[in-house]
């Protein structure tokens, strides 16, 4: 019989500053009368553990250097938001007005995942340092204090090529395998999958989304309860989670556009 899966969406006053993630996320499960069960999968905003760390960073601090004026220029954006993408992101393949389109921990992200919103006037929020590193250290911590085995997945949202909205995407995860393969398997009319694997990580993330929204939700955790998902004590490499760039059909159709950028810059 399918078992029902539970999403608990964990409320947490908004936070300012650096702050203990773990004990801070703790009380407020217990203040939610709720708690954390073994096999119980926890989707976590990354700006969440991003604001934990400290990651916001004053623009007005910002010294743009002279790549990341005429970066600027190009894109249309401040020149010191321009200086903490070229920091901040792994590539950079093409601009927009107003926008520069990178890669961030293997996810294809405006700006670096750099974001503006939900931290105070004048001020930007990065990724955190290791989004894999937060996870495991936070699955470790709830193994080591409540003694629950369980997941983790850090998540973000991004927006998808031709769809309007954007929709909850994992960074990383620990704890279980973040990516089925269905390979081999078949399907209602007995054909061979050859090439299908399932996002499992990505598929909790966007489900998470709904409860965690985009605005004042103050909705930084999702209880995943009932996944069905196997609790294994090892983190997902991050090359299990992103496909190399010659590999995916968008970033070989966006290559024309990438070396068109990088003659003009």
């Amino acid at each position: 019989m399918l078992k029902r899966v539970e999403y608990i969406p964990i409320k947490v006053p908004a936070m300012r500053g650096r702050f203990n993630l773990y004990w801070t996320l703790k009380k407020a499960v217990e203040d939610q009368r709720e708690e954390i069960l073994d096999n119980d999968i926890l989707a976590i905003s990354s700006k969440f553990i991003a604001l934990s760390e400290g990651r916001v960073v004053k623009l007005a601090s910002v010294k743009p250097s002279l790549e990341a004026i005429k970066l600027s220029s190009i894109a249309h954006i401040p020149s010191a938001l321009a200086e903490l993408i070229l920091r901040e992101s792994d590539k950079i393949y093409a601009t927009i007005p107003g926008f520069v389109l990178t890669i961030k921990y293997g996810v294809v992200v405006p700006n670096a995942g750099i974001d503006r919103s939900n931290v105070e006037r004048g001020s930007a929020i990065l990724y955190p340092r290791s989004p894999l590193a937060s996870a495991e250290k936070l699955r470790l911590q709830i193994l080591l204090d409540l003694g629950k085995r369980v997941g983790v997945v850090v998540t973000d949202s991004r927006l998808m090529p031709t769809r309007i909205g954007a929709i909850g995407i994992a960074l990383a995860a620990t704890g279980f395998e973040a990516v089925g393969d269905e390979r081999g398997k078949p399907d209602l009319f007995g054909n061979i999958m050859r090439v299908t694997k399932r996002a499992i990580a990505d598929d909790i993330s966007a489900a998470a989304n709904l409860l965690m929204g985009e605005t004042s939700e103050s909705t930084p955790m999702v209880i995943v309860r009932n996944s069905g998902l196997t609790i294994i004590d090892k983190p997902v490499k991050p090359e299990d989670l992103a496909i190399e760039d010659d590999k995916c059909i968008f970033i070989r159709g966006l290559s024309a556009m990438k070396q068109q950028f990088i003659s003009n810059f």
